[in-house]
């Protein structure tokens, strides 16, 4: 940890001089990320942090001194080495909320609060509020970001429903799930202090900075050769031979798929946790139908994020046959947003159980999560089933299916 804190407060002194070009919002999300990063370290990595940009001096230093003083409570306001002030520091922590929002888009429900500061700068905080086993709501992921980004709101075909409500009753909300989330997301940890700063003004005290720990990666569960065979054969009596995948479409996905892998692109996880995981110099089919079958059944946990883990291990196999099967029925042009995938799976006459209202919004969420590389490979587009997803779909699950998923080394379950 000691060269882990060197590190940082190496990294601070060498940014602290673009701070002296920034605005105190963006001065506030630097400290907010720089201190996060340091509590990491240990009990004294802020104080020490502190201490030595206080002994490297100059005017960088100092700026980057009073931005952690935004966030963190105890610095003496006499410091000299609080000086010369920064141009921004009367702006800083005076940023008060003109108007918030719940948005509903496919993802799940996200609150978005836009401020305003002392130098009429404005910008947004938007916070995943992801539905909870017990009912309740965890925070998901936190962006901080310009004004600008609440402009999709104004586009019809955007996707999202806002609905205006109450700042001091949103920050409430996120409050609520802020005390109930057990693995906060690195983007919560690093934008914490920042949002806590924001709740506070608007009435909300007492909430304890995120801390990152390490997310646990759960076991796949062992897989079931016979009830894999036996979705398999509900599947195909259901659907028949749904045809064969557009070669052009399946090139097109398969394209999307490798430049994900060279740029990292968060689509490139199913990639990563498929069986093998796949070469992506194998045939284009292949490549795609790896990355789609790992949302079914993953070979591996640990290259998935948090919340895909969740969401992977969360949806049985009912839940997609009936989905699937529903979707594929209705045809191309049908919605395939995660609520109405849930009645799918109510509706479908090949599975017995379904969901009930009281699990119906972490159900929907999970879909949400698994089903995001629907539109980027093509298999939704506007959030409607395509000729193609209707097509690939049926053999994704019987690719996700295969007994070929256990680990390599396995001994096959006893059938």
């Amino acid at each position: 940890m000691e060269d882990l804190l060197d590190s940082i407060i190496s990294d601070a002194l060498d940014q602290a001089a673009e701070l002296l070009d920034l605005d105190a919002t963006r001065a506030e999300a630097w400290a907010s990320d720089l201190t996060a990063l340091a509590a990491e370290t240990g009990p004294d990595g802020i104080s020490r942090l502190i201490t030595a940009l206080a002994d490297a001096g100059g005017a960088a230093a100092a700026a980057a001194l009073w931005a952690i003083r935004s966030m963190v409570e105890g610095l003496d306001p006499a410091d000299p080495s609080l000086e010369p002030a920064p141009s921004w520091v009367d702006d800083l922590c005076t940023s008060t909320c003109e108007a918030a929002w719940l948005l509903d888009e496919r993802r799940g429900l996200s609150a978005a609060l836009r401020f305003v500061d002392r130098a009429d700068d404005r910008h947004v905080l938007l916070v995943d509020l992801v539905p909870a086993a017990d009912g309740g709501e965890h925070i998901g992921e936190v962006a901080v970001g310009p004004a600008e980004l609440l402009d999709a709101l104004e586009d019809p075909e955007s996707g999202i429903d806002a609905i205006e409500v109450a700042p001091p009753e949103l920050a409430g909300r996120i409050a609520k799930a802020w005390r109930s989330t057990p693995e906060p997301t690195s983007s919560f940890v690093a934008n914490g202090r920042l949002l806590r700063t924001r709740l506070s003004s608007l009435g909300v005290d007492e909430l304890e900075a995120p801390v990152w720990t390490e997310p646990t990666v759960p076991d796949l569960p062992v897989p079931d050769p016979d009830a894999d065979a036996w979705a398999v054969q509900v599947l195909d009596r259901a659907l028949g031979d749904t045809g064969t995948p557009d070669a052009e479409a399946v090139a097109a996905a398969a394209a999307a798929l490798r430049a994900a892998a060279a740029a990292d692109d968060r689509l490139a996880q199913w990639l990563a946790a498929s069986e093998g995981p796949v070469d992506l110099d194998e045939p284009d089919l292949n490549v795609v139908l790896a990355a789609l079958a790992a949302a079914v059944a993953p070979a591996r946990m640990e290259p998935l994020a948090t919340e895909a883990r969740r969401a992977v291990l969360e949806l049985e196999w009912a839940d997609w046959l009936g989905a699937v099967i529903g979707i594929v029925r209705a045809g191309a042009g049908v919605p395939v947003d995660p609520e109405g995938l849930v009645d799918h799976v109510n509706r479908c006459q090949e599975v017995t159980s379904t969901i009930p209202k009281a699990d119906r919004d972490r159900v929907a969420w999970a879909f949400g999560v698994v089903t995001e590389p629907w539109e980027p490979l093509g298999i939704a587009v506007d959030n409607t089933l395509t000729e193609f997803g209707g097509r690939i779909l049926p053999l994704v699950l019987r690719a996700g299916w295969s007994t070929k998923r256990q680990e390599p080394g396995a001994e096959a379950p006893d059938s």
